[in-house]
């Protein structure tokens, strides 16, 4: 449940130190559960995919579109619309793993 907790907190509240307690658990996680260790990896791969998608996302707007109102309304929808999903991601995950169930997704790192 840790793992999942601080990548909601990354999200929410704390993202520098989030982040840093992520790479943290991630880099302990051969010592973990394994169903630990799968949520660790789980939560530390959907940070990094969440902050390429969104910066890359935002990017392409300006590439596009330079400083302008459309740059503006789509850059910030498409943050928008992928924060939450990554947040909604991570209460399902952190639901998983309070029942003790490995996360949906990725179901590679399981």
């Amino acid at each position: 449940m840790v793992p999942v907790i601080w990548y909601l907190l990354n999200l929410l509240a704390l993202p520098v130190i989030g982040f840093a307690v992520l790479v943290w658990l991630y880099l302990r996680s051969a010592e973990m559960p394994a169903l630990r260790r799968a949520h660790a990896r789980a939560a530390f791969y959907m940070s990094i995919l969440g902050a390429v998608l969104i910066f890359s996302g935002v990017a392409g707007f300006w590439l596009a579109f330079g400083n302008t109102g459309n740059f503006w309304t789509g850059a910030i929808v498409w943050a928008i619309v992928l924060h939450t999903s990554f947040v909604l991601w991570g209460m399902i995950a952190l639901a998983q793993a309070i029942g003790d169930k490995p996360p949906y997704f990725p179901r590679r790192f399981v």
